[in-house]
């Protein structure tokens, strides 16, 4: 009879300690559910931050450009107001000056090739010959033998 007892008390124990687990197991996973839910809301106001922020740099810049555009043109302005105003005073014809950045280009110097300052006797290659140091010449001073 005792061994009846012992085993419902362990069936009882059982029943309780799984209730409880099931009880603590459900309790977690809803506080990780929420914990995943909140990381989720983050991420997506940091997203929706990261966007705003760009688009601000893009107005920012387009503005920008806007201003710039308009300070060269009226530059421009100012600098045919300049030249016009001066050749109807001078008595002596102007050359237009020149606003493209082509003709630019084409007035960089031309770098030469360099040269080969080494000195060489007359059939000798220079340094900067494509088959200089590619033949060896016979050593000078003979090998010792022991």
């Amino acid at each position: 009879m005792e061994l009846e007892v012992f085993d419902i008390i362990v069936f009882v124990t059982g029943i309780i300690v799984g209730f409880v687990g099931a009880l603590i197991f459900r309790a977690l996973s809803k506080k990780s559910t929420n914990d995943k839910h909140q990381a989720g809301v983050a991420m997506e106001a940091m997203q929706h931050e990261m966007e705003r922020r760009q688009v601000l740099a893009d107005d920012h810049f387009l503005q920008l450009n806007a201003h710039l555009a308009a300070a060269e043109k009226k530059l421009a302005d100012a600098r045919k107001a300049v030249f016009d105003g001066a050749s109807s005073l001078a008595t002596v014809e102007l050359e237009k000056p020149e606003t493209t950045s082509d003709n630019q280009a084409e007035t960089e110097e031309v770098t030469a090739q360099p040269r080969d300052y080494a000195a060489k006797s007359g059939d000798d290659e220079g340094m900067l010959s494509e088959n200089y140091g590619l033949h060896r010449k016979a050593p000078e001073e003979p090998s010792r033998a022991y």
